[in-house]
């Protein structure tokens, strides 16, 4: 964790509708592994400059990836002002 950094996690119900939507959601399926769905026109823009295809599977609309990758892009993610949604098995976790 880089020094000074801080982390906020809200948590929200899956039927939470309130605020601002999210930019990617990030979700994992152990037939698909992890993907990362680009939501708006301004995660789509990040997503072509930061989401290199010769890094990650990247068709425009869904990044698929590994933990590392999800963690990288994530971090960046929110260093360029966008909000992550991850769905996990229990809850909904917001990024941003």
């Amino acid at each position: 964790m880089v020094a000074g950094s801080v982390h906020r996690i809200q948590l929200i119900g899956r039927q939470d509708e309130s605020g601002p939507r999210p930019d990617l959601r990030v979700t994992y399926s152990t037939s698909s592994g992890w993907q990362i769905e680009v939501l708006s026109q301004h995660a789509y823009n990040w997503a072509q400059r930061h989401a290199d295809s010769f890094l990650f599977d990247n068709d425009g609309s869904r990044i698929r990836t590994n933990r590392t990758g999800i963690n990288i892009l994530v971090h960046d993610a929110r260093t360029n002002g966008l909000k992550t949604e991850y769905i996990g098995p229990r809850r909904v976790l917001t990024f941003g």
